[in-house]
C-alpha cells in the first residue's frame, strides 16, 4: 500500500496497550475521516466508471438503478432514498428524462407532485448499471472473510442506527458526544 495515504494504515491509538486513547488520534485517523475517505475513493471510481462505459454520472448511475425494481418516484423520494444532495438529484433526473432514460409525469394522487419512471431504454442501462454494481460489490465483500464481512456490516448498522436516532432527535453528533464526555 502506498504511504502516501495514512488513512490506509491501521490506526496507531489502536495499538495502545489497555485500550485505546482517543486523544492520541490524529484527524487522519478519525473514523467520521476515514469513511468519508473510503466514500470518497468507491464515488471516484464509480464516477469514472459510468462516465467510461455509460456516459452517466454518479448520481444519473444511481437514480436509474434505484428506479430498476421500483414504482415510479416523486423527487423526495428519490433524494430520501439515495441520501444524495436535491441539487444533485435534480440535475441527474433533468439529464435523464432529456436523454430519454426517464419519463417525468404527473403522480395521479397528487397533481402538484411529480413522479419519475424508466422508459425502457432507462430500464436497459440501469439493469446495466446495477448489473456491475452488484459485481463491485461482491469483488469488495469477497476481500473480507466471513467474520470480517459480519463484523463490518454488524458496525455500519450499529453506527447507522445511532446516526438515525440523533438525526430523530434533532440532536447533532458533535453535541451528543461532547454531552457523553461531561
Amino acid at each position: 500500500m502506498p504511504k502516501s495515504q495514512p488513512y490506509w494504515q491501521m490506526p496507531a491509538f489502536l495499538d495502545e496497550t489497555g485500550g485505546p486513547d482517543y486523544t492520541l488520534m490524529d484527524h487522519e485517523e478519525y473514523l467520521t475521516y476515514r469513511v468519508g475517505m473510503l466514500s470518497g475513493e468507491f464515488n471516484r471510481n464509480i464516477s469514472k466508471y459510468n462516465a467510461r462505459h455509460f456516459d452517466l454520472t454518479l448520481a444519473e448511475g444511481r437514480v436509474l438503478t434505484r428506479l430498476v425494481d421500483s414504482e415510479p418516484l416523486s423527487y423526495g423520494e428519490i433524494c430520501e432514498k439515495l441520501l444524495l444532495d436535491g441539487a444533485q438529484i435534480s440535475r441527474a433526473a433533468a439529464s435523464l428524462v432529456d436523454r430519454g432514460y426517464l419519463r417525468k409525469a404527473t403522480d395521479p394522487k397528487d397533481a402538484r407532485r411529480a413522479i419519475f419512471e424508466l422508459t425502457e431504454e432507462g430500464m436497459r442501462v440501469g439493469r446495466q448499471v446495477l448489473h456491475v454494481g452488484r459485481a463491485r460489490q461482491q469483488f469488495l465483500l469477497e476481500k473480507l472473510t466471513q467474520a470480517e464481512r459480519r463484523t463490518f456490516y454488524r458496525a455500519l448498522s450499529k453506527l447507522m442506527g445511532v446516526m438515525a436516532d440523533l438525526n430523530a432527535s434533532g440532536e447533532l453528533l458533535g453535541e451528543a458526544a461532547l454531552r457523553e464526555l461531561e
